[in-house]
């Protein structure tokens, strides 16, 4: 059996569970997913009386495919799934009545909309015509989700530099939906976490690599969903990406934007503007390949930054380069260099040439530039002609759709991001490079059996390949093997390995580091989505089932450094730290023999089956029940560990005792067994959801669903322990003679060798999963053309796993912790003294949340909005990892209480088409038409955080810093707070000895957000089908700052550090998402056909 398959077949148990899995679908009905969108309604006639049998036709009218045809039942109703999002024209038939056909039909993905239709007595030859439009307020669900219509409104949506944000920037407008700080912060939809919302395009899951392989440009709809999904969904919120597609006329568009700090302003603190240069192009094109039947679609992006950097680094002098430090004699007797062998020191402070270390004056040719200004620190001024990210990516885009017949269509997608990087190094020979080939696809198949029955089936997957230290751009750092040998340095890269990158690290006290990044090739998410679903309308019910296979890999081929050494040099022997190293000793010496070429990999499976239930004309029932089972993380090469709590006794498979590593410490005990802990198989949960609609514009909604905790990819994950450890030796000089000295930095036995002290962690071997019981009271009422909606969105995490938020999500936290205590802490005090940390999940967190939404949307005419405000409070009961012994509910940090966003758009009433000059002169309409304003406006109070002090163990249990005691407040008033001063930290101090700190956790309030941004668009029309827009958009028009908060600044939070505490000495950046750095502003011209 080959590697893989046998990683997917790793366990009697998934055996037996993907057989299960393949034999449903080979049955005809699993999985699920699509994004595909129902229409749903009643035919009546005049006097209300239900109409039976009418013929009921939904035609795409971009493409003028008639995607379905059915009937209404003896009750009059209809029901038309699997419909993608798009414009359709739904024609209703019906002998002796008159044709109905309704226009503009909006569907977005993944929603059911209620089309009723009213039909006249009279000739089917006669035609009426009514129109739909936009739906204006949802009636059909219990779910609350929201909609961004891409294609429509991306192109001016006044985030500067969107295209590099991603979907993420988009998110930051929807109700409900806030963000954690950062351009790359994930979103966190009605207060759960990261883990527990999936995101991908097209239905097809693509987790980690949405941000980087989805382009804006090419998206039609974001569709996020975060509030009482369906049984179809395993996580509790989900948001999609719905790329374009071709229709029958063939359209294509140019842009190019540019970006330019000359266009902005300076930050709060800067002295002087972040040079920034941005050129984004975009090219695409779409139309038919067959009328009717065959469509493309493809986007070429490009991104060129031709940005640099200035920096300023320390480098030994000319003289010292030679050994001599004569130099230092002027700065006192301190810099006098002694011979590290008798103690006496060199004369004139120069070391004999013959004394110098060969390897040294190769390294310091090899690495250190000569100095191009005067003195000893900051004397090499260098320019990186390259930006801090990305300075060139592509992406291509290219999308196929195909109707095979009446009843089968299908599509394919595929997309590539090609970004390139060439990184600073503390010195310009130690840049670093980065080739990144990030990957995503999608095939879609969709069969009609009858008007009755429908099937979808789904296969995608996205890989992400990233390939360190290559040749990028003409720059290529050569190979940590190359360099070894070009040294002359020995003892090291023991299995001789000869990836690309890497380098030996050299540490010298007054220099920055020298070394290289690690080298190679990881293949970050190679994930593929196995998905279908059988839809059965009969009655008045349609029902749906099938699940999700999903599979997870990674690999990983990058070689650390310690695989070359890493060196520290100090001053211990000659005085100098330079001078220990030309002379070739340093004070320790680590080398690592690692685990490289490493493939693991995980798996998903998810099974349902929902039933809609339109129990009467006004109400609709959901109803459904889910299972999940989400398998451990395993490893290819089968070095895999865990601990064992009851016995402290680390586990490893049979086959691994003998790649156990020899310095592993001997007090630790290894056993052989199965260390890969299995998941449950009886997570079974329900999903319940009704809709009644009062009137025609009124409706009451409202759901209750449980969701399995999903543990997030590789989160149960065990690499390195008792099989890679490191080897660190301690240099000493005995009678002249020193214990190891470069060519070979180590002893000739490794009896001396320091082995770090070691951790641990681990997984129970029976793993359960937390439930997340979710559940919303939802009214809804159309006011004209206005939808405003107002909810009540709760939920009650239970059995929660949780750890350190410093690490994987759910790797645990640390449990070798001994009671506090005046006594002075030695390790005997801790429960498995053989360690230092233990980490291990606990299953037993709980959160609590709670808030209420309110939200205004206008789809229509020339103002249209989307307003929301929403007040939330998230309380979770496992905050403090500092102390493990208390357990309290506080503030979840990256949840603030108040947040509102109004996002407008004015079409101004001016020129051709519009109300007011409608008749004007050309010349006129070309400078006073084709106006549009959009404004956007977040505001947000501040997001919580914790004091803490540093460096001190008050409990006596080695755990130095953690949480204060408290003795009042701590929150100034509102009118108090200054940069200099944002919290009273006269009310926190040092505990006293034998215990932690009473301070709680997250009560402390951070600054707030207030942000607007515009965009100015102005449309030329040059001929009836060629436009011409020009955009400015301005990102923080005010530039008014927007405060880092405090616990994210270095020393802002911590109480030891005097006139420290309580100072704002940073704001958010120029790619902070919507929380602004200082103003900027970007133009785009576009070109449509």
């Amino acid at each position: 059996m080959s590697g893989r398959l046998s990683m997917l077949m790793s366990s009697k148990a998934d055996r037996a569970f993907y057989l299960l899995a393949i034999t449903i679908l080979l049955a005809g009905g699993l999985f699920g997913q699509e994004g595909l969108s129902t229409l749903r309604g009643t035919v009546n006639d005049k006097s209300g009386a239900v109409v039976p049998g009418a013929s009921i036709a939904a035609r795409e009218v971009l493409t003028n495919v008639v995607a379905r045809t059915v009937a209404s039942d003896a009750q009059g109703n209809y029901e038309i799934p699997g419909l993608k999002a798009g414009t359709y024209q739904v024609t209703t038939t019906m002998s002796g009545f008159k044709k109905s056909v309704t226009d503009d039909v909006q569907l977005q993905s993944n929603v059911v909309r209620r089309i009723d239709i009213t039909l006249e007595v009279g000739e089917v030859a006669t035609e009426v015509a009514v129109s739909a439009a936009a739906a204006v307020i949802q009636t059909e669900q219990a779910t609350i989700g929201a909609d961004f219509n891409a294609a429509k409104n991306y192109k001016d949506l006044p985030i500067p530099g969107n295209a590099f944000s991603g979907t993420y920037a988009v998110l930051a407008v929807l109700p409900d939906v806030q963000r954690e700080p950062g351009d790359w912060g994930s979103p966190r939809f009605a207060g759960q976490g990261g883990n527990q919302a999936h995101e991908g395009q097209d239905g097809i899951k693509e987790e980690t690599l949405n941000s980087q392989t989805v382009n804006m440009e090419s998206v039609q709809e974001v569709k996020a969903v975060y509030v009482n999904n369906t049984a179809e969904y395993s996580r509790v919120g989900y948001f999609d990406t719905i790329n374009k597609s071709g229709t029958n006329e063939y359209h294509a568009e140019a842009s190019y934007y540019h970006r330019n700090s000359a266009l902005g302003a300076r930050g709060f603190f800067e002295d002087e503007k972040t040079k920034v240069i941005y050129h984004t192009f975009n090219l695409s094109g779409s139309g038919p390949i067959i009328k009717n039947k065959t469509f493309f679609y493809a986007l070429w992006n490009g991104e060129r930054v031709p940005s640099h950097a200035f920096y300023l680094s320390s480098v030994p002098t000319q003289k010292m380069r030679q050994g001599d430090f004569s130099e230092l004699l002027a700065l006192g007797s301190d810099n006098v260099i002694k011979d590290p062998l008798t103690g006496v020191p060199f004369a004139n402070n120069i070391i004999p040439t013959e004394r110098l270390s060969s390897v040294a004056l190769k390294a310091q040719d090899r690495f250190f530039p000569d100095p191009n200004h005067d003195g000893l620190v900051n004397n090499l001024a260098w320019v990186h002609r390259y930006p801090d990210d990305q300075f060139h990516a592509d992406v291509l885009s290219v999308r196929v759709d195909h109707r095979i017949s009446d009843k089968n269509s299908l599509y394919g997608r595929i997309q590539i991001y090609l970004p390139r990087y060439v990184l600073a190094g503390n010195y310009p020979t130690t840049n670093s490079t980065l080739l990144r080939q990030s990957h995503a696809w999608a095939f879609t198949d969709t069969h009609v059996f009858s008007p009755a029955l429908l099937n979808t089936f789904t296969f995608g997957g996205n890989r992400d390949g990233l390939k360190s230290q290559v040749t990028v751009d003409g720059y290529q750092p050569g190979t940590g093997a190359e360099i070894v040998d070009l040294i002359g340095l020995q003892g090291v890269n023991q299995a001789g390995v000869h990836t690309t990158g890497g380098s030996p690290v050299f540490r010298i006290a007054g220099y920055d580091d020298v070394s290289i990044d690690p080298g190679g090739f990881r293949l970050s998410n190679r994930n593929f989505t196995y998905a279908d679903s059988m839809t059965w309308a009969f009655g008045r019910h349609i029902v749906k089932y099938g699940g999700e296979l999903r599979t997870y890999g990674d690999f990983d081929g990058r070689v650390p450094n310690t695989n070359y050494g890493d060196f520290t040099f100090n001053g211990s022997f000659s005085g100098n730290a330079y001078a220990d190293f030309i002379l070739g000793l340093p004070l320790s010496s680590t080398r690592q023999n690692p685990l490289i070429n490493r493939r693991h990999s995980q798996k998903e499976l998810g099974l349902f089956i929902t039933d809609t239930f339109k129990m009467t004309p006004k109400l609709t029932l959901d109803y459904g029940l889910r299972w999940d089972r989400f398998s451990s993380t395993t490893y290819e090469d089968g070095l895999m560990f865990n601990w064992d709590p009851n016995t402290g006794n680390v586990i490893v498979p049979q086959k691994a005792l003998t790649k156990i590593s020899p310095f592993y410490p001997k007090n630790i005990n290894i056993i052989a067994g199965s260390p890969v802990p299995e998941p449950s198989n009886r997570d079974f949960v329900p999903r319940l959801g009704a809709a009644y609609r009062l009137n025609e514009k009124t409706v009451i909604r409202g759901g209750y669903g449980i969701f399995n905790e999903f543990p997030g990819e590789f989160a149960r994950i065990q690499s390195g322990g008792p099989f890679s450890v490191r080897e660190t030796y301690f240099n000493s000089i005995t009678n002249g003679t020193p214990l190891f000295q470069m060519p070979n930095p180590f002893p000739s036995s490794d009896a001396s060798a320091n082995i770090p002290s070691q951790s641990i962690y681990g997984f129970p071997l029976h793993t359960s999963t937390g439930k997340i019981h979710q559940f919303n009271v939802t009214v809804e009422r159309q006011v004209k053309d206005i939808g405003i909606r107002l909810s009540y969105i709760g939920s009650r995490n239970r059995g929660m796993n949780y750890g350190d938020d410093n690490q994987w999500p759910y790797l645990g936290r640390n449990i070798n912790v001994p009671p506090p205590s005046l006594i002075p802490f030695t390790d005997d005090r801790r429960p498995f003294p053989q360690f230092v940390n233990i980490t291990y999940p606990k299953s037993d967190g709980q959160q609590n949340y709670d808030s209420l939404s309110l939200n205004a949307q206008r789809r229509v005419g020339w103002v249209m909005f989307d307003a929301h405000w929403t007040w939330s409070n998230s309380m979770l009961d496992y905050l403090n990892l500092d102390n493990p012994f208390q357990t309290r509910f506080w503030n979840r940090d990256v949840l603030a209480r108040h947040r509102v966003v109004f996002n407008t758009v004015w079409e101004l009433p001016f020129g051709k088409g519009k109300r007011f000059m409608n008749n004007a002169p050309r010349a006129v309409d070309q400078i006073l038409g084709g106006w549009r304003v959009v404004w956007v406006t977040y505001l947000q109070t501040g997001q919580y955080f914790s004091p803490y002090f540093d460096d001190a163990d008050p409990s006596n249990t080695n755990t130095f810093g953690g949480m204060p005691d408290r003795s009042c407040n701590g929150n100034l008033p509102s009118g108090q707070r200054t940069v200099q001063h944002w919290f009273d930290t006269s009310c926190f101090v040092n505990p006293p000895a034998g215990r932690y700190g009473n301070s709680g956790v997250n009560i402390l309030e951070g600054p707030g957000m207030h942000v607007h941004n515009v965009t100015l668009a102005k449309r030329f029309a040059i001929t009836e089908k060629l436009h011409f827009d020009l955009m400015a958009l301005v990102g923080n028009i005010f530039n008014h700052p927007n405060f880092v908060t405090p616990d994210r600044q270095s020393s802002a939070t911590d109480i030891s550090v005097p006139g420290g505490a309580g100072v704002i000495n940073s704001v958010y950046g120029l790619y902070a998402g919507e929380r602004a750095g200082p103003r900027m502003m970007e133009l785009r011209g576009r070109i449509e056909f």
